[in-house]
């Protein structure tokens, strides 16, 4: 009964996004559309019984995320985008799959996701210029490096073509250790969004949980990206996550 009623929730609150993108999103003002990405994002979190914990390594980090910066993030669930924009909205980049999902792909548009068209010669070039545009008129953006999702204990290798927009927009690059735990505090990797399993699948594994989940977001401090290449600074990004995840997993 309980997961049946979660399930019903979740569907009306997809149904409610969608009409309001689809038909009120071009009327509103930009604050009105940042509060209510913020909103839904918490509340579609508190559907799934997920909670963010969001830890900053320095003062720097929290004031980092409320200035033009590009996070770079490990990525392991569809819930990823979610648990940012549940505490700043920022533009994604992400792979342009998404932009066909139904309901999700009408939101991930409205919001102003930067698709990479796979396939596509200059896909990555475009993307970037795009970002950096973003990155101009003062809002974040955030890449998954990794390209895919993971389980979290570990970064996967890191694609450093997506430091470039914080080097050509002169913005910090702010590394984050994105994971997921039991409320006891243990990391599970069964949020997971990873091999062969459907959407509708992972949302089952959610919707079974009697206990729910914490996703942690550990903003690492900003790294100046001035006179640094991108591969430099995709190396120490990719060692910082490297460090904090094995703690956290407790992997080796």
């Amino acid at each position: 009964m309980r997961k049946a009623w979660m399930l019903i929730r979740l569907i009306a609150h997809l149904l409610y996004g969608f009409v309001v993108a689809l038909v009120f999103w071009p009327l509103f003002s930009k604050a009105l559309k940042e509060a209510i990405e913020k909103r839904w994002a918490r509340q579609l979190l508190g559907i799934l019984n997920v909670k963010v914990k969001v830890v900053y390594e320095s003062p720097e980090s929290n004031y980092a995320i409320h200035k033009p910066c590009l996070l770079y993030s490990t990525h392991v669930s569809w819930l990823d985008i979610f648990a940012f924009n549940s505490i700043h909205p920022v533009t994604f980049i992400a792979k342009s799959e998404i932009s066909k999902w139904p309901i999700g792909g009408l939101l991930a548009k409205r919001s102003g996701t930067l698709f990479i068209e796979r396939g596509k010669r200059h896909a990555v070039r475009d993307v970037i210029h795009a970002a950096v545009k973003v990155l101009g008129t003062g809002r974040c953006v955030a890449v998954f490096p990794e390209g895919t999702t993971g389980p979290g204990n570990a970064p996967l290798h890191f694609h450093s073509n997506f430091v470039q927009p914080a080097i050509q927009a002169k913005v910090p690059l702010v590394p984050v250790s994105l994971q997921y735990f039991t409320p006891d505090g243990k990391f599970s990797a069964q949020p997971a969004f990873i091999g062969e399993q459907t959407l509708l699948e992972n949302i089952q594994v959610l919707l079974g949980s009697k206990t729910g989940f914490v996703v942690q977001l550990y903003i690492h401090a900003p790294v100046d990206t001035h006179g640094r290449t991108r591969h430099e600074l995709s190396d120490e990004a990719h060692e910082k996550i490297r460090v904090l995840c094995a703690q956290t997993s407790g992997a080796t």
